[in-house]
């Protein structure tokens, strides 16, 4: 789940960025909520939007995320880019002294980072 301002903006993003679909919305205690699906995944996204807005301006970065693994971390960096979300550069992640991972950031219109790296050691697909 991810409270968001501006509904129409994240739906946008997270189409036109990981290529999820909506696949429900609902209305709930002043509150309005879009569910969004990765086709041919169980993995679904809430989108929470409060008519009023009761946290700070900015997510604290570092704080949350939410992170995915993607076949071709390069080839995703350059769609990001070139799409115009700016993503930061693609860093290792080496722990105990062995490589585990490759990554990079985006944020989404709200500032929440999400996270795409590399299938790799324990990060890679469930069934692979």
């Amino acid at each position: 789940m991810i409270h968001v301002r501006d509904l129409p903006g994240s739906i946008a993003f997270y189409s036109t960025a990981l290529g999820c679909v909506v696949a429900d919305r609902h209305e709930y205690d002043g509150t309005r909520l879009v569910y969004l699906k990765l086709p041919g995944s169980a993995f679904e996204l809430e989108l929470v939007s409060p008519d009023v807005w009761p946290f700070d301006d900015e997510p604290e970065p570092g704080r949350t995320h939410i992170a995915f693994t993607v076949d071709d971390l390069e080839a995703e960096h350059a769609r990001l880019s070139s799409l115009g979300f700016r993503p930061e550069p693609i860093a290792a992640y080496e722990a105990n002294g062995i490589h585990q991972t490759r990554f990079f950031y985006v944020c989404d219109p709200e500032g929440n980072q999400i996270e795409l790296l590399e299938p790799h050691g324990r990060y890679l697909n469930p069934g692979s």
